[in-house]
């Protein structure tokens, strides 16, 4: 080697003896510096296990004692690699003009190859095993050494982050792993709690197999009795038999004999009854017809007085007298407080006075108002016969009820509430020569029903000139309206075409009565009252005061 190569300053690869460049790389192999690449060799063997120092110690110790050519070997494992590198690179200048580089262990194994011709000795195969062994720990370290190198390539900070980020995961690994057995003892408890719960139930199970075996056992030897009793029966009923047979045969003929007794009589009985029934549906027609002449004048009378009989006599007190001939009022109020007791009893006064009676129903049929008016007076139907009382059905087609009644019409079409006016006008002249000396008296049940179907312009349209002819009749109508089926606005228009409204109130355990408009009044405040099925109870007043 020339003066002028062994002067060259520049640093040499601690791995392969190539030159160092500027940027502090290997221009042969590649690695990073060769000072880098003696701490990263001292890093590597610090790390290997205590089980790989002990085999580079002894096989440093058999290579030495013997003088073997792979003492340099040794020396770089066992961390006298400085000097071996002083050593190496100056070997390297030596024979850089010359043959190529080859390793020393290469060498070493050459060199032997052709001295040990012969069968080798146990010590050289031990060496030669060592030596492979060795080879492989390099090769080992060299793949260290070259992902050392990937990471110093790596900046300071995104080791940092690296580093944390594996911190992280190693704390979230541990957080789960923590969570989890959590949930295995969890799971644990639930499953021993759970086979507490299976072993008790098991318990119940069995006792309660053990009382329906015990039941069973019972129900067995009772079946058995009762077995043994229907026997007994069956035994005695063969042996009694025909003496009961012919008891009950007997007794029998003379049931059938009361029996056809009694019928006979009953038959008697009815047609007793029939005949007396006719008899006394005889006299009531008359009386009736004598009660109607007897009150005939009082009817008279009153249409001269201009005050007609409302048949609540302390309402005809409250109003003075009673209801001024041709008034339209209404009955306002909620269900179930009387106001039909009130209605009904007008029209059974008139109807005792002969006073004829047009019924307009929208809400009740025709056998319903026969039923509450027999309560009012007994001798409704009577009344209906003498053909003082005709009925205007609005509601009985609408339901599907197709039967007839005599002395009523029939709203076919409930759409068409303008034929009411026209049927009442043709009923009022079948019978003018009443009408004309007694007037008429006309129950509209009820008007809020319409609503149902007809808004209240509707409703309006036909009440304003029904209206005006009842009063130009001289006729004293009432109208009823359910209190909450129409709106407080509506019943003001439909009031607004009336003569005043009687209004019914309760306050759930007492009933009361207020009257607005119609005529003068002993006072406008609310008075109490009781009901029943016949007629209404007005208390006390006097001057405007209540007792």
């Amino acid at each position: 080697m020339s003066s002028e190569d062994r002067s060259d300053t520049r640093d040499k690869c601690a791995v392969c003896g190539g030159y160092i460049d500027e940027s502090g790389r290997c221009t042969q192999c590649g690695a990073i510096g060769a000072r880098a690449d003696r701490d990263m060799v001292h890093s590597l063997k610090e790390k290997e296990g205590a089980t790989a120092v002990a085999s580079f110690d002894i096989f440093a110790d058999e290579a030495e004692s013997s003088g073997s050519e792979l003492e340099p070997i040794v020396r770089w494992l066992s961390g006298s690699s400085d000097e071996f590198l002083h050593e190496e690179l100056i070997r390297q200048d030596d024979e850089a003009a010359g043959a190529p580089e080859q390793n020393p262990v290469q060498s070493h194994q050459e060199e032997k190859s052709g001295e040990i011709s012969a069968p080798e000795g146990d010590e050289v195969k031990e060496l030669r095993s060592k030596l492979a062994e060795a080879e492989r720990t390099i090769n080992s370290l060299r793949t260290e050494i070259r992902a050392i190198e990937t990471v110093s390539v790596m900046g300071s900070g995104e080791i940092e982050s690296k580093v944390k980020e594996l911190v992280r995961a190693q704390a979230d690994y541990e957080m789960k792993l923590k969570e989890a057995e959590k949930t295995v003892s969890d799971l644990r408890n639930e499953i021993k709690f759970r086979d507490e719960k299976f072993r008790e139930l098991e318990e119940k199970l069995r006792f309660k197999e053990e009382e329906i075996n015990r039941h069973e056992i019972d129900l067995q030897h009772r079946e058995e009795l009762m077995k043994e009793e229907l026997r007994k029966i069956e035994i005695r009923k063969q042996e009694m038999g025909s003496m009961k047979e012919l008891e009950l045969k007997k007794a029998l003929e003379n049931l059938t004999e009361q029996i056809k007794e009694k019928e006979e009589k009953l038959r008697a009985s009815e047609k007793y009854l029939a005949q007396k029934e006719n008899e006394i549906r005889l006299r009531e027609n008359a009386l009736i017809g004598k009660e109607i002449v007897a009150f005939e004048e009082l009817a008279v009378s009153e249409l001269k007085q201009e005050k007609v009989k409302s048949g609540t006599p302390r309402l005809d007190d409250l109003l003075l007298g009673g209801i001024p001939v041709g008034s339209q009022i209404i009955i306002y109020g909620p269900s179930f407080v009387g106001k039909e007791i009130a209605i009904n009893a007008f029209a059974a006064e008139g109807l005792r006075k002969g006073v004829p009676l047009i019924w307009v129903t929208t809400d009740k049929t025709i056998a319903e108002i026969r039923e509450e008016m027999s309560l009012v007076i007994n001798s409704y139907a009577e009344y209906e016969k003498l053909g003082l009382v005709f009925y205007i059905d609005a509601y009985s087609r609408a339901i599907g009820d197709t039967s007839i009644v005599e002395n009523a019409a029939y709203l076919e079409n409930s759409s068409d509430i303008e034929t009411i006016n026209t049927m009442v006008e043709e009923r009022l002249k079948s019978i003018g020569d009443i009408v004309e000396k007694k007037s008429y008296r006309l129950v509209f049940r009820s008007v809020s029903s319409l609503s149902a179907s007809y808004d209240v312009r509707s409703i309006f349209r036909l009440l304003r000139p029904f209206v005006a002819k009842r009063k130009k009749d001289r006729c004293v109508g009432m109208y009823s309206i359910e209190k909450g089926i129409m709106s407080d606005q509506d019943v003001q228009i439909v009031s607004s075409v009336m003569d005043g409204v009687m209004e019914f109130m309760t306050d759930g355990q007492n009933n009361f009565i207020s009257i607005q408009g119609i005529c003068e009044t002993q006072t406008r405040e609310k008075i109490k009252y009781t009901a029943s099925k016949r007629s209404l109870t007005i208390g006390s007043f006097t001057l405007g005061h209540i007792k």
